[in-house]
């Protein structure tokens, strides 16, 4: 019961508050908002159509630029024959191991680096591969080898490949015709 009177009081209370305000003669107009005028902004221009890049055939070669200085480096009398240089390491007739050093779009491109590394007295082959990886369609891996194990080939990479210049991985021979190499190795 007291709850109920002390809300009637209230609504009663609110209602003449309410009409005191209504019944005041003198109004006063509502502030009005100034619009701003709505400048537009030019509609940018559409941006030209890039130019087609050429197509080639066949990316041009670039050998990988060794990380230590060029004093360093052996001359390429030197490196020709790297089995006289002292490596500790020699490739071998055969063996379950090979290092990648390359892999291309086009056979030619390939035999390209295979001719580069047997002129500085390295032996290194082609391996033909469908869909090696992310990339699909026929590539060429250019693979250096034989290694009887993989320290072998990690150490020949070091010693050899590096200083000319290449990088690559060591892989499985059985990974020649595989489209994703598997159980490889970095050099």
């Amino acid at each position: 019961m007291k709850l109920q009177s002390v809300s009637l009081l209230g609504a009663i209370t609110l209602s003449c508050a309410l009409l005191s305000a209504c019944g005041s003669k003198e109004e006063q107009p509502a502030p009005q908002a100034q619009a701003k005028p709505v400048v537009e902004a030019p509609a940018p221009a559409p941006k030209p159509a890039p130019a087609p890049e050429p197509v080639q055939e066949e990316p041009a070669l670039v050998p990988i630029q060794s990380l230590s200085d060029a004093d360093d480096k052996p001359s390429l009398v030197e490196s020709r024959n790297f089995a006289s240089s002292g490596a500790s390491v020699e490739q071998e007739s055969s063996g379950p191991f090979v290092i990648q050093v390359s892999i291309q779009p086009s056979r030619r491109a390939a035999n390209s680096v295979v001719s580069k590394l047997s002129d500085q007295g390295i032996k290194a082959y082609v391996a033909e591969v469908e869909n090696p990886g992310e990339l699909e369609g026929t590539f060429y891996r250019v693979r250096v080898g034989y290694f009887s194990s993989i320290a072998n080939a990690q150490q020949f990479g070091k010693e050899v490949l590096a200083p000319q210049g290449y990088a690559g991985w060591v892989d499985n021979r059985k990974n020649d015709r595989i489209g994703q190499p598997s159980a490889s190795e970095d050099m």
